[in-house]
């Protein structure tokens, strides 16, 4: 009868783990940037669909006698909606930094309401058809209003959904546990080849490891303002910038430049 030994060494089960868990990580850190990723492209959509409505609604009344202020108000209330957005997603109730955008009773009826956002993409949709109401644009401007309006609304929707869509905990908690594991054993795994050396060797591994880890962490809930997240109020005041000079006002507010490489 023949008998097999087989030895299986620390050094190789701790490769085998850090294989393994090399591998998770990977997939953990992409799947946080790919949240971070998206929540930017939904902000450069609503900038770029922001700057279109303002675009169509300019063209479309050229030739009207639709009043500036008028057609401010509306732009204004655009540039409300992406401040208001940035501050209910990154849960900033105060809203008072907006008021100044809006008609004063408007202001002390939306202060009240839930979802801020999207009642004043509601009340610009309700602007636009009194516009072709009194026959300021034609039923076919109307229609790309209310597309673009559309394509607002979308990108509410995304960003609302990754705001209210929490990172699987249990994905979190069990990628964490097995770093700390393997960081207890690979000192272990290490020490019958390097001696002493292996303390530094395994401390360079394992803060490697610990650093994707909390890069993860930082990126995977990119409206919960701090300093790795979308700056959704530097995009607003940009946002508020293009607008009025489309308007062709002359005073424009100070664009938010990035302090200490942070920008917000």
């Amino acid at each position: 009868m023949l008998h097999y030994q087989l030895q299986i060494s620390m050094a190789t089960i701790i490769s085998m783990i850090g294989i393994v868990l090399s591998i998770l990580m990977g997939f953990r850190i992409s799947s946080a940037y790919d949240r971070w990723w998206e929540a930017r492209k939904i902000w450069g959509a609503l900038v770029n669909d922001s700057r279109t409505l303002i675009r169509q609604l300019i063209v479309f009344t050229l030739e009207t006698k639709v009043t500036g202020k008028h057609l401010q108000s509306m732009a204004y209330r655009q540039i409300a909606f992406l401040y208001a957005l940035g501050q209910r997603l990154r849960g900033q109730p105060d809203f008072s930094v907006i008021a100044s955008f809006l008609y004063t009773d408007e202001w002390d009826d939306l202060v009240k309401r839930e979802n801020f956002p999207n009642l004043l993409l509601l009340h610009n949709l309700y602007a636009f058809k009194k516009l072709e109401s009194e026959g300021h644009i034609t039923n076919f401007d109307m229609l790309r209003l209310d597309e673009t309006t559309a394509r607002l609304t979308d990108s509410l929707g995304g960003a609302e959904r990754i705001k209210n869509t929490p990172f699987p905990i249990p994905y979190s908690h069990f990628t964490s546990f097995l770093v700390h594991l393997f960081a207890m054993l690979l000192p272990f795994g290490m020490v019958e080849t390097f001696g002493y050396i292996a303390i530094p060797i395994a401390i360079c591994v394992i803060f490697i490891f610990m650093i994707i880890e909390q890069i993860a962490i930082e990126i995977q809930d990119p409206f919960s303002n701090k300093e790795n997240d979308i700056p959704v109020t530097a995009i607003a005041n940009a946002l508020e910038i293009d607008i009025k000079e489309m308007l062709g006002d002359r005073v424009l507010p100070f664009r938010n430049k990035a302090h200490d490489g942070i920008i917000m």
